[in-house]
């Protein structure tokens, strides 16, 4: 199973910092698929496929899936180098035409392992990057609605949710951390939006850290009001910290 290794505290506990590399998300079938990709790599690329087109919608999904067609195509030229090896033995092609071969299916079939592997590390990263904005927003920012993660991190809320489910039963978040719908009006952020910052981020303190900041008492915002002139008793609109003079007699009255 993909979790932290077994020796490593999880990221919620205190003094383990927040920053995370996630491992390939592989299940069973993902095995039984790598295992099909080298010895009939047909059925391998078919499965594979499936796979794909069925989770790729997933954040934490996608990395494994370009990891699993890097597995086909090299699966692929393993195969046919054992069948052009195993003529070559017999005697039914002779060596330069045998390296030929192999060099050619190498290029056919290796370089697109190439480029899929790189997507797939190209993919692992950017999961990487979004784990540690989460918990940057969660733990040091106190933001726990999936509408305003959503909001900072440029995911549809379904993703969201599906990614947080997903890094609890991994143990990324702690399991006592509880989410809300909608959005937080009370959301500050510290330079936590920027991905870079996520790395130097602490882990969890204490339960008592996870809950929302907005649960702090907050200083009511100030606004205009309606204040009689004493000088001559007219109603006039004063802005919040300002004074004015009144419209009427131009007596000078303070907002208080």
């Amino acid at each position: 199973m993909n979790r932290l290794n077994a020796q490593e505290p999880p990221p919620w506990q205190e003094g383990h910092p927040a920053a995370y590399m996630p491992k390939y998300d592989r299940t069973a079938f993902d095995y039984i698929i790598i295992v099909a990709a080298y010895l009939l790599m047909p059925v391998g690329l078919v499965l594979a496929l499936v796979r794909l087109l069925s989770t790729h919608y997933k954040n934490y999904r996608k990395a494994s899936n370009f990891n699993l067609i890097l597995h086909v195509f090299i699966g692929a030229f393993f195969e046919l180098s054992v069948i052009f090896l195993g003529s070559w033995i017999a005697d039914q092609n002779n060596f330069g035409i045998t390296i030929f071969i192999l060099i050619t299916f190498a290029i056919i079939l290796l370089l697109p392992a190439f480029f899929f592997g790189s997507w797939a590390t190209k993919e692992r990263f950017k999961f990487a990057q979004l784990t540690n904005l989460y918990v940057g927003l969660i733990i040091n920012n106190g933001v726990t609605h999936i509408g305003s993660l959503s909001e900072h991190t440029g995911q549809n809320e379904s993703d969201v949710r599906r990614d947080l489910l997903y890094l609890k039963s991994r143990g990324v978040l702690a399991p006592q951390v509880i989410f809300s719908e909608g959005r937080q009006e009370t959301d500050q952020l510290r330079g936590v939006s920027n991905p870079e910052h996520t790395g130097r981020t602490s882990g969890f303190e204490g339960a008592e850290r996870l809950q929302p900041r907005g649960n702090q008492a907050q200083t009511p915002p100030q606004l205009p009001k309606s204040i009689n002139c004493s000088g001559c008793g007219a109603q006039n609109t004063v802005q919040p910290g300002q004074s004015k003079a009144c419209d009427y007699c131009g007596t000078t009255i303070p907002y208080s």
